[in-house]
């Protein structure tokens, strides 16, 4: 059995070598991608087409859940962070409400709002957490709000910017572990010691021209609202943007250039990951020797 790529009607061949028009087949199974094409959505699970082909369709996809950034500075006092700082300085709009009262302690200070935004404050760092269910990225709401909290406050030592996605593939069943276990980790007795199936998860660090990321992928189970837990394979991605800029005013810039290319990193991010959903599409499974 050899796997073609997604989408690509798989290829069969026996111990002599002999194709798919050798052995005439009555039926023909590929696997392809829902999302790929419009006539692909409108596909059932498994369907027959005309030529005796059935196509299984892969509905295994990634969930962006979360948007992270965060702006580090050598120093900074959390107790500014206020909800009237924030809508009178311009950087949230005035009609955003408060979903819960605000924090404010020596150590951190928060504000959150009712779209699923909040913003935390700690001595060494800002960070801004939105959740991205449900929305496309012409709504998300706070790379403007870093940018506008960046320059209000242009004075601040700013040393590094991280721009941070959480998203999940979720299984059923054992699927989650099995995934990581027998489709990224090679399977091998170590993975057998203990009293309890062994748990893993992998820290990958990956090079680019304009930022690094570091991808952490791992097993857990996700608490949705009024569902039971779902076993899911969660990936969590880093992209880290030290700046090297020898005044605040460059470093200021390099900050607004960081948030801006949060797009990019999204792109990047679903990139990666659809390579781990690739590898999972084309695993092999052995088969008997066809005959000849």
């Amino acid at each position: 059995l050899a796997g073609g790529a997604p989408g690509q009607v798989a290829h069969f061949r026996g111990m002599a070598g002999e194709s798919r028009e050798d052995f005439q087949p009555e039926i023909w199974l590929t696997g392809i991608r829902r999302e790929e094409t419009e006539l692909r959505k409108s596909l059932d699970v498994v369907s027959l087409d005309g030529r005796g082909i059935v196509i299984n369709i892969m509905n295994r996809s990634l969930e962006v859940q979360e948007l992270a950034l965060v702006i580090a500075v050598k120093q900074q006092d959390p107790s500014l962070l206020t909800p009237d700082f924030l809508r009178y300085s311009g950087i949230v709009p005035q009609e955003w409400e408060l979903s819960r009262q605000p924090v404010r302690a020596q150590q951190v200070a928060q504000v959150s709002y009712q779209n699923g935004v909040s913003i935390l404050a700690y001595p060494d760092r800002t960070v801004l957490v939105e959740s991205l269910s449900d929305k496309d990225s012409e709504t998300v709401e706070i790379p403007a709000i870093a940018q506008r909290y960046s320059e209000v406050l242009r004075n601040m030592d700013y040393q590094a910017v991280g721009v941070n996605f959480r998203g999940y593939v979720s299984f059923s069943g054992e699927g989650a572990h099995d995934y990581v276990c027998k489709t990224l980790l090679s399977p091998g007795s170590w993975q057998q010691v203990g009293t309890q199936p062994m748990r893993a998860g992998l820290n990958l660090v990956y090079t680019f021209e304009r930022n690094q990321l570091n991808l952490s992928v791992q097993e857990a189970m996700l608490q949705l609202p009024e569902q039971e837990r779902l076993p899911v394979v969660l990936f969590t991605g880093n992209f880290e943007s030290q700046l090297k800029g020898a005044t605040e005013a460059e470093r200021l810039v390099q900050v607004q250039q960081a948030l801006e290319g949060w797009r990019s990193d999204l792109a990047t991010y679903q990139q990666v990951v659809g390579q781990f959903l690739d590898a999972e599409a084309t695993t092999l499974i052995p088969m008997p020797a066809m005959p000849v």
